[in-house]
């Protein structure tokens, strides 16, 4: 069973620069000035994987803030280390 993600950022500009590090290249949109990627895994580990990849782009790029919802689970990560 699939599951979709998705993944907000400050912008649309940052949404762009973490769809390059993600596998598959998803495409980054916009809505309403924040930047969105939705991205779909098909199992717990794809999912634990995409974690450890965003976490380790806003680290390496600094983004602000970025958010990945996966049904009511949400995780926030920042590119300041907090």
């Amino acid at each position: 069973m699939s599951v979709q993600i998705t993944i907000d950022t400050v912008s649309r500009r940052e949404a762009e620069t973490l769809a390059s590090e993600l596998p598959g290249s998803p495409k980054a949109t916009s809505v309403r000035g924040y930047g969105l990627i939705r991205y779909r895994c098909r199992t717990n580990a794809e999912v634990n994987d995409l974690l450890s990849v965003v976490n380790d782009a806003v680290r390496r790029h600094q983004l602000p803030w970025v958010r990945v919802r996966r049904g009511d689970d949400e995780h926030v990560f920042r590119g300041d280390g907090r």
